[in-house]
């Protein structure tokens, strides 16, 4: 992992984890020893244990292992034999915005933790950001002068921005206002922090767990029966600028994505927002066009069988 530069702390152990199962279903040996027979039984134990996601992924991992140590000239199993399982396509819930403005509208701005679990809510919808670019944010990277942030962004670690609108910029001041007053007895470079049961312990900063339960209580709260979750805002982005004409390279510099190939994985419609796009195409009826050259051509022969 560390030879491949760019990853999050998640992925290192959910490699470890995944590849310590195959050496226990397929035996501790050397490299060169495992055969594709090794392989096969592999990925038929998966099948009876895990969804087809998760057999599709531990197959990438063991054939990055192979082509890792393959690359280096070990008399290993070719990845070329060792097929990817294609699992189920994860879904790509968005949240709507009707749905937003009820989650945003039962939280209260009497106390911080409520301000701030309103902060949390309202910068995953204008910003589109991952939940771990958010919990990852300092004090320090505000701009409070242009609404804005620049972030590190995840699995290509190059700088971005990120900005919101004046609304949540109100809330944010109110909050900063009230989080300076903790400053000396939770001394942490965190935006979002949060307490523990004691009053007097703070944890320095917010996990995404945690912005993930918030999430859930709210949505729930909210009477929404669709799950939401914290990714479920960065879809609810995406499809938000798609509805309002923006470039795709715009929407793909705003989720941060090297590859315009990951951004069409947003831009995909669900099976109601298909059926709500294609009903437009039934209210006004038009002519067809068709090319000059095509109207010669069939006058031409019109003509001759006449």
């Amino acid at each position: 992992m560390d030879w491949k530069g760019i990853h999050s702390p998640k992925a290192s152990i959910s490699y470890k984890s995944w590849l310590l199962l195959f050496v226990k279903i397929c035996g501790d040996k050397p490299i060169e020893e495992y055969r594709i027979t090794d392989i096969v039984n592999y990925q038929l134990w998966l099948k009876s244990h895990y969804s087809s996601y998760s057999l599709e992924y531990a197959t990438v991992i063991i054939k990055n292992f192979f082509q890792f140590f393959r690359d280096q000239n070990y008399a290993c199993l070719p990845p070329s034999l060792i097929k990817r399982k294609k699992g189920r396509a994860k879904s790509h819930r968005a949240i709507k915005e009707e749905e937003f403005d009820k989650i945003i509208s039962i939280i209260p701005e009497n106390d911080f933790w409520s301000l701030r679990d309103l902060l949390i809510i309202r910068m995953l919808w204008d910003t589109g950001v991952r939940v771990s670019e958010l919990t990852d944010l300092n004090v320090s990277q505000i701009d409070i002068n242009n609404l804005s942030a620049v972030i590190s962004t995840k699995k290509t670690a190059n700088m971005r921005i990120i900005l919101w609108s004046e609304k949540t910029h109100e809330i944010l001041i109110r909050y900063l206002t009230m989080r300076s007053e903790l400053n000396s007895i939770c001394n942490s470079p965190a935006l979002f922090i949060w307490q523990k049961n004691s009053k007097k312990y703070f944890n320095p900063r917010l996990s995404t767990r945690s912005v993930e339960r918030i999430v859930k209580f709210y949505s729930i709260k909210a009477s929404i029966v669709e799950k939401v979750s914290p990714h479920s805002f960065r879809h609810g982005w995406a499809h938000l600028r798609r509805d309002q004409n923006a470039p795709l390279s715009f929407i793909q510099k705003g989720l941060g994505h090297m590859n315009p190939i990951s951004t069409f994985i947003y831009e995909q419609y669900s099976d109601m927002d298909f059926e709500r796009s294609a009903k437009t195409y039934f209210k006004k009826p038009h002519k067809a066009h068709i090319p000059s050259f095509e109207m010669d051509y069939t006058k031409n022969l019109i003509k001759g069988f006449a």
